[in-house]
Order: C-alpha cells, then sequence, then structure tokens
C-alpha cells in the first residue's frame, strides 16, 4: 500500500446502494482517495467506480412466513439466528475474501451488519489485520416497540444485534452529528464518533432564483412522514397570507400520499399547496432551486428528531433555498451563524406561521445568497475529508467530553 493506493475496501450495506446517498458518497470518497473498492448489498451494480459488487441474498426460504419468523425468533439463540437470517446470505467468494484477509478495511454500514465482526469463522486473524470502520448514520432506540406481533418477535433480535455496536473489534466510528454520537459513547463507553454529516456533492454556478413578492415559495422535500412537520405545516398554512404557497416534494409513499391528499383536499388554501415527484438524487439542488425557503420543522419526538440535522438541511443550502427550522441543537446554531434561515422559536404551528408571516422578500434574498456560502463550505468534499481521516486511524474518535 502507498498513500496513493491505500488498499482494499468492502463497503458493506443493507441498502440498494446506488440509490443510497450516504452510502454512495463514502464509495465517491474512498474511490477518490485511491482505494480499491467492492461492495456488499441490495439491487444492481451502484456504480462503475466500484470493481466487484455482491448482492445480498434472499432471506432463506425457511426463515419466511409466520413460522419461520416463530422459528428463528423464538428457537434458535442470537448467534445462531443471525448467521441464518444474514451471514449465509452473504455470497460464499465474498465470505472468503474477507476470511483471506483481502481487505484492508471494511466499512459497516448502520447496524444490520455488526455482530459479524464477532464472527470468528469469517473474522479470522487475517481479516482482523485490516481496519473496521463502523458508521452508526442516526440513533438506533433500544428501546424499540412495536405493535404488531412480528415487531414484538422480532424485536429481542434488534437488540441482540444492536448490543454489537460497541465491539471493540471495531477500529473507528462515524455518526451524523456529535450530539448522536455522544449518545452512543454515553451508552457503550467508546469514544464520541467522528462527525460525518449529510452533505451532498457542491454544485458550482447555481444561483439564487428571483423571489416573487407575490408568491413565496415554500418547500418540503424528502422522506414523506407525518412525524417530520406534515401537521404543523397545513395549520401553518390555515390563516396564513395568500402570498404563501407550499409544495411536497415526496418520496414514493401510497399511504401518506393519501393522508395528505385527503388533507389538502379540505384545506383552506388548498390552490396553493401541491404534491410533486421527488427529483433525481444527484439533481436535487437544480429541482428545488426555484422554491424560496425549506421547511424543516421536526418536533422533538426522538433523539434522531430531537438531533437532526437531515440531508435536506444541506440539500436546500446547494439549491440557494433559505431554511425554516425549529429551535434545536443542531440546525438552529447553524442557521444563526450563517444567517441562511429563519429559527421558529416553539414547535407549534402558530409560531410557524407567526415565523413564516415576518419573512419579507428581501430577507428572504439575503438567506438564498448566505445559503450559497453554506454550500461552498458544507458538502460532500469537506465532509469526505472528516470520513477520510476517521478511518485512517482510531484516533477517527475522540473522547466524550
Amino acid at each position: 500500500m502507498t498513500e496513493s493506493n491505500p488498499g482494499t475496501a468492502l463497503v458493506l450495506s443493507y441498502s440498494a446502494i446506488a440509490s443510497d446517498p450516504r452510502v454512495r458518497r463514502e464509495i465517491d470518497w474512498l474511490t477518490g482517495a485511491g482505494w480499491t473498492v467492492d461492495t456488499l448489498g441490495l439491487g444492481d451494480h451502484p456504480t462503475t467506480a466500484v470493481r466487484d459488487h455482491y448482492v445480498l441474498a434472499p432471506p432463506l426460504r425457511w426463515t419466511r412466513g409466520r413460522v419461520g419468523t416463530l422459528v428463528s425468533h423464538i428457537g434458535l439463540t442470537g448467534r445462531i439466528r443471525f448467521r441464518n437470517l444474514l451471514t449465509r446470505r452473504v455470497p460464499l467468494a465474498l465470505r472468503k475474501l474477507v476470511r483471506s484477509g483481502e481487505y484492508d478495511l471494511i466499512v459497516f454500514n448502520e447496524y444490520e451488519f455488526a455482530p459479524w465482526v464477532e464472527d470468528s469463522r469469517d473474522f479470522t486473524a487475517q481479516a482482523l489485520r485490516g481496519r473496521l470502520h463502523l458508521d452508526l448514520h442516526e440513533y438506533r432506540n433500544p428501546s424499540v416497540r412495536r405493535r404488531t406481533l412480528g415487531g414484538r418477535l422480532t424485536g429481542a433480535h434488534y437488540r441482540w444485534v444492536r448490543q454489537h455496536l460497541g465491539s471493540s473489534k471495531f477500529t473507528s466510528r462515524t455518526a451524523v452529528n456529535t450530539p448522536i454520537g455522544r449518545l452512543y459513547s454515553d451508552e457503550f463507553g467508546f469514544p464520541v464518533p467522528a462527525e460525518v454529516r449529510n452533505a451532498p456533492p457542491y454544485v458550482a454556478g447555481l444561483e439564487p432564483s428571483p423571489v416573487d413578492p407575490g408568491e413565496i415559495r415554500l418547500l418540503f422535500h424528502g422522506l414523506p412522514s407525518w412525524r417530520r412537520g406534515f401537521e404543523e405545516i397545513l395549520e401553518a398554512l390555515d390563516g396564513l397570507s395568500s402570498r404563501f404557497s407550499m409544495t411536497f416534494m415526496l418520496m414514493p409513499s401510497p399511504a401518506v400520499h393519501a393522508r395528505l391528499r385527503e388533507a389538502i383536499a379540505t384545506h383552506p388554501a388548498k390552490d396553493r399547496i401541491a404534491i410533486v415527484p421527488p427529483a433525481p438524487m444527484r439533481e436535487i439542488a437544480e429541482h428545488i432551486n426555484e422554491y424560496d425557503m425549506e421547511i424543516i420543522f421536526y418536533k422533538p419526538y426522538e433523539p434522531n428528531l430531537q438531533y437532526a440535522m437531515p440531508n435536506k438541511f444541506f440539500e436546500a443550502a446547494q439549491g440557494a433555498l433559505g431554511v425554516v427550522v425549529g429551535e434545536t441543537q443542531t440546525m438552529a446554531p447553524l442557521v444563526r451563524e450563517h444567517g441562511h434561515g429563519v429559527v421558529v422559536p416553539e414547535f407549534t404551528s402558530a409560531s410557524l406561521r407567526e415565523t413564516l408571516a415576518d419573512l419579507q422578500p428581501e430577507d428572504i434574498m439575503r438567506m438564498k445568497a448566505n445559503a450559497r456560502i453554506v454550500a461552498a463550505s458544507i458538502n460532500a468534499e469537506s465532509e469526505g475529508a472528516a470520513f477520510l481521516d476517521a478511518i485512517s486511524t482510531r484516533h477517527g474518535e475522540r473522547e466524550a467530553e
């Protein structure tokens, strides 16, 4: 290995990597730094930058359905259950490469693969000579509860898998921000994971679109969920001046779309509210550029919402939009520092309505101009440097404060 050719890396993700922004960025960072990268995940070969892509096989037939779930989650130990539910789905050719120490770095994305690192059949002494990096992403609630029978049955397995996040075999860890990293650090006792934020690549040459005083164009784009402030947004629009319009640019979710359409149909401002298809992952900035303000108003129901710093926060900056955020420990300080948006003082629809009503065209233009400054300083390139630094040594993590 040399500085220009650091070695061979394997990126593991329980997702369709081609459409997973964070994993795609990690691959780009690694290949850009000279790593030869293989991947394991769902779906097709994610990018031409990847040498070999291994597809996670479907679940074993006997583990499917009600009987299979009962047998797997009641009749088996955690380790044997994990082997049947996941390890045996990994192509044997890849497992042999892992055993032989082929990889100088293995990146575990999120928690699903974490227990694999403790399986000495694959993670041999040769395999453990390389670096093992765990990207924790957001916070995984240890007390997760589900109302369905299936959810209750699988809860114990979820918690068993989760306890492996603290494995001493991982040489470094990252999380989407430091507050979430501290939650893990406090629980498991490892150093605070390095912060690698979900910022997209910098889009050069994209200028703020003009602001029409007669139509301030508000936007929410991304994953559809009522826990992401839809109710508060709709209530805020009721009674807000007709100079405001609202667009929901949403990923597919039939149930959420149906509920949202039903709510819009009887809304007093229904003629100013629209649902539109999502933009391609790598063209979001260009597609949202025509809007003025992105609303990111998540009530802090849980840690991930309390400490949220979602993709759309940084995508809005790339698209030259101002942002409207709640009083959080993560987004609010950045908004105040850079002046590219407004902070709603309370997590209520009334407070959101009052904050929006105070917006003036000249204020919005200033915020949109400041968003471009944020875009140039916080982007995939800057976060990539943090990621590469984290995996380079164990000092990717820092002692808890």
